[in-house]
């Protein structure tokens, strides 16, 4: 388990910029505007400086650039919808917003990638005053652009755990439209259950890669008398087999005291664990869970010494200001680390 959440929280402080006006009405005139208290989102657009640059005021300023019917699709949707996984960075680097036109409109201002249709544009959701494509038609317009079908796993889990796609409409859009490989293998195997991107990876390594049946992801596992030994990442129920990925939050010493008690009551009651951590390669990832696998008791369930209890979501998030942007910054270096 890491300390990613799924959903993002709801932005506070989304200003929509203003144009530079000579007569100071409606926005600052132009030496107002050149001063330290304002900032420049595109020609001609202004606001206040002290106005936070997060992804989502990003996506509100290039959106003020629309022409009529146009929205904002992609990644930019899926964020203002509240998946936390699409941040609007490739490594460091701020990635365009994507925008849906129809075919014969325009757009002016940095920082979009535009994608134009022939055929009838979908009914626009206002999400923080920005027309949005539909989640799952964001979602296949996003899956275009993913590097990897691996990528696009854990693109569709991480929708799926944030809440913001119903992943058989998303499936029966796609059947609207010519997909990509990687978007149909996405779409096909996708996971309700995964709450982090290596979670998503590692299911997807036990797999496709290794060949092993679906496990169950985060649920709890009891003893015979009810009482909760852990919750786990991953779950093979009939080796007895789990499977963990600890990521930062896992190097201190409290957390790692935590762990081994974890692991030493999941021993006493026979499953067999592993656990990947950040650095791993992917063949270390499948020896790993080969090995584990293979040391597993595979007993039968009038035999076995624990139970399976509940599947246990992402926590609900910090409901404070501060507390969201905070969740905000934290979420983007933890992408780099």
């Amino acid at each position: 388990m890491s300390g990613f959440h799924p959903r993002c929280p709801p932005p506070t402080r989304l200003v929509r910029p203003v144009r530079v006006d000579p007569d100071g009405e409606s926005g600052p005139r132009r030496g107002t505007a050149a001063g330290p208290s304002w900032r420049t989102t595109s020609h001609g657009f202004v606001v206040p400086a002290d106005v936070p640059q997060t992804v989502e005021q990003r996506i509100l300023e290039a959106a003020v650039h629309l022409p009529e019917g146009g929205m904002v699709t992609g990644w930019g949707a899926l964020r203002l919808a509240g998946a936390a996984y699409v941040d609007g960075f490739a490594g460091r680097k701020p990635r365009p917003v994507p925008v849906l036109l129809p075919h014969t409109s325009r757009i002016r201002g940095p920082g979009v990638l535009v994608e134009r249709t022939r055929g009838r544009l979908p009914d626009p959701v206002v999400r923080h005053g920005v027309p949005c494509a539909p989640s799952e038609i964001a979602l296949l317009h996003e899956l275009r652009r993913a590097s990897s079908a691996r990528a696009a796993g854990v693109m569709v889990d991480m929708a799926l755990a944030a809440g913001v796609i119903d992943l058989e409409r998303a499936r029966h859009v796609a059947t609207t439209r010519r997909q990509s490989p990687a978007a149909a293998y996405a779409l096909e195997r996708a996971c309700a259950g995964c709450r982090s991107p290596k979670e998503s990876e590692m299911l997807q390594v036990w797999e496709s890669d290794v060949g092993f049946p679906r496990p169950l992801m985060n649920r709890e596992v009891l003893d015979l008398s009810g009482r909760l030994l852990a919750v786990v990442d991953l779950l093979e129920v009939e080796s007895g087999t789990y499977g963990e990925y600890n990521g930062a939050s896992h190097r201190n010493r409290e957390r790692q005291r935590r762990d081994e008690a974890r692991a030493d009551a999941l021993r006493g009651v026979g499953l067999e664990g592993f656990v990947l951590v950040a650095g791993d390669s992917e063949r270390v990832w499948r020896e790993r869970m080969a090995s584990a696998r293979e040391r597993a008791l595979w007993l039968p369930e009038e035999r076995r010494r624990w139970r399976l209890g509940a599947f246990v979501p992402a926590p609900p998030l910090p409901d404070t200001e501060e507390a969201a942007l905070d969740a905000i910054m934290l979420e983007h270096y933890r992408s780099l680390e």
